[in-house]
């Protein structure tokens, strides 16, 4: 019985942990889940239960392990494409009727964008509107509080079975085919990889940019997180969105109740307003 409450305790002190630092809720009652995704940490320690792994916590002052628990419990999954209507939105509405800003580029930020395939779906799309619209420039940053997956998504191979959901001709024009140790593996060609900045943010700590966006991805994050968390989440990154700019959200999720600088113009997609 000790030992089942102190793995009910260390899991109470991993979830409050994880909220602490980047409001996500994982509620400590998932213990399997909380465990089997810390195993390797605390192999790697040479520790043999979660008590102990918690106990190595507290003594930690560097954050480096706070960081590998954060990337073992925060959930990336994704893909290309995903949500494309949010792609056309950007392109056939967004782009168009943003304000010219003063660098003359139009700037996209995903604000949680994992292992980089919605970044690159934005800079896909992006490509292919400046083809056809020449002086078209553009930028994405792409950012996410895992360290570890922002290393895939900054690396941009993927296996051939990641691509499924593109056009051919895309993955033609914008992967190169990898060959020997390589083969079935794509990766981005540097014509787009060369438009995107990778950056390690928590977006409920402090952070900046060094200039507004037009369109900001949040999606699939807010369901994570407790309602005043969000509230407090969305006015931090609305901070960095352009007069008339548009956030767009998962579709699974909505702002309704908080107090923040949006009007909705359609299920999931938002528009600044200034107060």
């Amino acid at each position: 019985m000790k030992s089942a409450f102190a793995d009910k305790q260390a899991c109470r002190y991993i979830s409050q942990l994880i909220h602490d630092c980047c409001g996500i809720q994982i509620h400590h009652s998932k213990e399997a889940l909380i465990k089997s995704r810390l195993g390797k940490r605390i192999r790697h320690h040479g520790l043999t239960s979660l008590p102990a792994y918690c106990d190595f916590l507290r003594n930690q002052d560097d954050g480096q392990e706070l960081t590998r628990v954060v990337d073992a419990l925060t959930t990336h999954f994704t893909g290309f494409l995903r949500e494309q209507d949010h792609f056309q939105f950007m392109i056939e509405h967004a782009l168009p009727s943003s304000p010219k800003p003063p660098d003359g580029q139009f700037h996209v930020w995903s604000a949680a964008s994992s292992s980089g395939e919605e970044a690159y779906t934005s800079a896909f799309y992006l490509a292919e509107h400046s083809e056809a619209n020449p002086g078209c420039d553009w930028r994405v940053c792409a950012s996410d509080v895992s360290a570890k997956v922002l290393d895939k998504a900054r690396l941009g191979v993927y296996t051939q079975d990641r691509l499924r959901s593109l056009p051919r001709p895309w993955v033609r024009k914008y992967f190169q085919k990898g060959i020997g140790r390589w083969e079935g593996y794509f990766r981005v060609k540097r014509i787009i990889a060369d438009h995107i900045t990778f950056r390690q943010i928590n977006l409920l700590a402090d952070y900046t940019h060094p200039q507004p966006f037009q369109v900001i991805f949040l999606c699939n994050v807010l369901m994570y997180l407790h309602p005043a968390t969000r509230e407090q989440l969305v006015n931090r990154v609305c901070r960095f969105l352009a007069p008339k700019g548009h956030l767009l959200i998962g579709h699974s999720e909505d702002l309704n109740g908080l107090d923040v600088p949006l009007y909705s113009l359609r299920p999931s997609i938002y528009q600044h307003i200034e107060r």
